[in-house]
């Protein structure tokens, strides 16, 4: 047991009952408009109303429901009704993904309504889950809680109004430019809803192995509903996603802090924190981005096992709470790779420290160390496959992908390199600057949580340092640390009001404000903008950077307060001033997000993708058999022969069919990162069986019966012909065309079977 008495919430000791659950009914009601208003405007960028309805029901009748079930059974008495939404989502998340791969391998869809609704009928018919089902109870909430946090949620507003714009549901006569990894989301959660986790569904024969769980989502909300997959995935689920970050991080630093404010300073940090540096430069690091569904579906399982984590330690979470441990580890690991070595990383610096301050809390934490490190070498074998999707242990190259490197050019020496490898890992701790002022409070240094944060920062921090990606991804591992960053930065910002009081903090605001200010923009001004290919105004700049956080350490070591740490003051002037740096690159950045232009996309253009395409690759869906396998002889980013550099990032057929694919773009795939594991050469990487390729786009072209008779055995049973491609205009007698596109873009024919002579 902890040596940390545990304390009831100061929020929860308010007043009586009924002002309780009106104040909680408020906040519920204004988590309900804010989300209404999410939805809308997911409706003006073409969700039909009916199908924004059909999705919100049904997820909260399969995931919120069950899933605020769970969480009231293990839960501290004491909580809030929208803290029961929020975290039951997250568990929700949690059981949507098996529930979905039962549903797919079993090809039975309404299994993915009624297991989840199996899950909320035991839980109320066994007496001890019912107890405690109904024991919990809501308590006292600020009224202005919900509503200013959600407020913060506009902040996301921008992204979300570029990616609605540049990812249409339908394109109308004109050809359209999705994002490049819009359509490989929809393939990968296609296969989730149709067949399960057995295959890559754009390369026959490929290992799945990838995080596919957010997949699973998106195919369970489909499953259940019947809202496309297109729409959740380009509408439903970005339109979640700002409420239910920020709402999450709320409730999470409110129970750790047991303070609301500041678990409104952790939203803001979250939010507006960025990544500073020292050359004016602005960084957008929002901790969300539409583009990534697997980013957004890993933070509420990263930050609701963090909170299981906390609970148990302090004693607050309730007999069985533990259960939910490997359970969000696997669905935080499976949805996003980047979570749980986060978490890792976190226990063993806990582990270390409780060694040396607390042994009371050894155990404790040494189990859950090995139960999330089992979980993660359990995904990495069984949803991975032991691949490591590209990424790669290279500092240089590492490096070379910083934001640093782009505004440098090229590197001209190893010096610079690991300068501005310690750049980055700076800027990425920009967040969780006030978290170091943890481990210096004595109670705080006795708390695993404290440990916990500081070594997840550190190492989302650091991951930028020394991995690499071909497509950069390395840096979700900053993303997905941001929460729990920031969060550690408000605990860090309530433990200074508590040792320094509000006339020193005061004083150290001031100074961290100033000092920051001069950090981000005084070594422009004097050396003026970097100069690309020259390292030594890099090194000046940092020289002038440094001066001023030496400036900024005495200037606050001489505003401390009589009778406080001059030392903690000096310390936590220089953090201030890290974190502010973070805010001003924020406000640039959000600026910079502008609406998405509509250009004239070109047949020729890159991703070129017309409505009579989808619609042909529909027909197939509609018409086929969920195990029939189909042939394209479109592979490529552009009309080209899918040879000798082919950019092969298309997956528009199988996104749209959803069905398996003898290969149509082979990007991303297990087999494509481990032949070309640098750079972004497994993007032009060419498809290692040249042979299917031949005799694919040979038949298309030029059908014979040899060919026929080959794809046949293939399992091949419908073809989708680009027009602009190379392509029959009679397949016969060995295809039959069965749709053409109004538009003359595509066509779909069915394979004749072999005759039996």
């Amino acid at each position: 047991m902890s040596t940390l008495a545990p304390t009831r919430p100061a929020v929860t000791t308010a007043p009586e009952r009924p002002a309780a659950s009106r104040a909680n009914l408020l906040s519920a009601a204004v988590l309900l408009l804010a989300l209404a208003a999410y939805l809308l405007y997911a409706v003006r960028a073409g969700l039909p109303v009916t199908h924004a309805l059909a999705a919100a029901a049904m997820i909260a009748l399969t995931q919120v429901l069950p899933g605020a079930l769970v969480w009231r059974s293990i839960r501290p008495l004491d909580g809030w009704l929208v803290e029961d939404v929020v975290m039951g989502f997250a568990v929700g998340v949690a059981l949507a993904v098996p529930v979905q791969i039962v549903a797919g391998l079993s090809h039975q869809r309404w299994l993915a309504i009624v297991l989840p609704l199996l899950v909320a009928v035991v839980l109320l018919l066994v007496p001890v889950t019912r107890r405690r089902i109904t024991q919990a109870r809501w308590t006292g909430l600020p009224w202005w809680f919900v509503p200013v946090t959600s407020l913060v949620s506009i902040l996301f507003f921008p992204q979300l109004r570029s990616y609605f714009t540049a990812n249409r549901l339908t394109w109308g006569d004109s050809l359209g430019q999705p994002h490049i990894d819009t359509y490989l989301h929809q393939a990968l959660a296609s296969q989730l809803l149709n067949r399960g986790p057995g295959s890559w569904p754009t390369v026959l024969g490929e290992d799945l192995g990838y995080h596919w769980f957010g997949h699973a989502w998106i195919a369970q909300v489909t499953a259940s509903s019947g809202v496309g997959l297109d729409e959740v995935l380009m509408r439903v689920l970005p339109s979640l996603m700002p409420l239910t970050l920020v709402l999450t991080v709320a409730f999470l630093a409110l129970r750790l802090s047991r303070t609301p404010w500041v678990a409104v300073l952790a939203v803001v940090i979250t939010v507006v924190g960025s990544q500073g540096n020292m050359l004016a430069r602005s960084t957008s690091s929002l901790p969300l981005t539409p583009e990534s569904p697997t980013l957004g579906l890993g933070v509420p399982t990263l930050l609701a096992l963090v909170l299981v984590l906390t609970m148990r330690w302090r004693g607050e979470a309730r007999t069985g709470a533990f259960v939910l441990v490997p359970l969000f580890a696997v669905v935080a690991s499976g949805t996003k790779g980047s979570t749980a070595p986060l978490v890792v990383a976190g226990l063993a610096l806990a582990l270390v420290a409780m060694m040396l301050w607390n042994r009371s809390l050894v155990r404790p934490v040494l189990i859950d160390l090995v139960v999330v490190t089992a979980c993660l070498g359990a995904v990495v074998v069984l949803v991975f496959h032991g691949s490591s999707a590209g990424l790669a242990l290279n500092p240089n190259e590492a490096a070379e992908q910083t934001a640093y490197a782009d505004w440098l050019g090229s590197l001209d020496s190893d010096v610079v390199l690991r300068l501005i490898g310690v750049l980055a890992v700076l800027g990425g701790l920009t967040r969780a600057a006030l978290t170091f002022v943890l481990p210096f409070s004595r109670t705080a240094r006795l708390d695993p949580l404290t440990w916990l944060l500081v070594g997840a920062s550190v190492a989302g921090a650091g991951a930028v340092a020394i991995f690499s990606h071909p497509g950069h991804s390395q840096g979700y591992f900053l993303l997905t640390v941001i929460p729990l960053a920031a969060t550690g930065s408000a605990l860090g910002a309530q433990k200074l009001l508590e040792v320094l009081g509000p006339r020193a903090l005061a004083g150290v605001l001031v100074v961290g404000v100033l000092g920051g200010a001069a950090v981000f923009g005084l070594p422009t001004m004097v050396t003026g903008r970097l100069v690309p290919d020259d390292g030594r105004v890099l090194t000046l700049q940092v020289v002038i950077a440094v001066v001023v956080v030496v400036l900024a350490a005495v200037a606050g070591y001489l505003v401390a307060a009589d009778g406080t740490s001059r030392t903690a003051s000096a310390a936590a002037s220089v953090a201030v001033a890290g974190l502010f740096t973070g805010v001003l690159a924020f406000q640039g950045a959000v600026s910079g997000i502008a609406p998405t232009v509509t250009t004239r996309v070109l047949p020729t253009s890159q991703l070129a993708t017309s409505q009579g395409e989808i619609d042909t690759a529909r027909f197939i869906r509609d018409h086929s058999g969920v195990d029939d396998l189909v042939m394209t002889n479109r592979h490529c980013t552009t009309l080209r022969p899918p040879f000798d550099g082919c950019d092969s990032r298309r997956w528009l057929v199988t996104a749209f069919s959803e069905r398996q694919l003898l290969v149509e773009g082979w990007t991303a795939t297990p087999r494509a990162t481990k032949i070309a594991p640098h750079g972004r050469d497994s993007v032009t990487v060419d498809y290692w069986k040249p042979e299917i390729l031949r005799l694919n786009d040979g038949f298309i072209a030029a059908p014979t019966e040899a060919a026929r008779d080959r794809l046949w055995a293939l399992g091949v049973r419908w073809v989708y012909a680009e027009s602009r491609m190379p392509h029959a205009q009679n397949p016969g007698p060995y295809a039959t065309v069965r749709y053409r596109a109004e538009d003359g873009t595509a066509s779909a024919w069915q394979l004749q079977p072999p005759s039996r002579g």
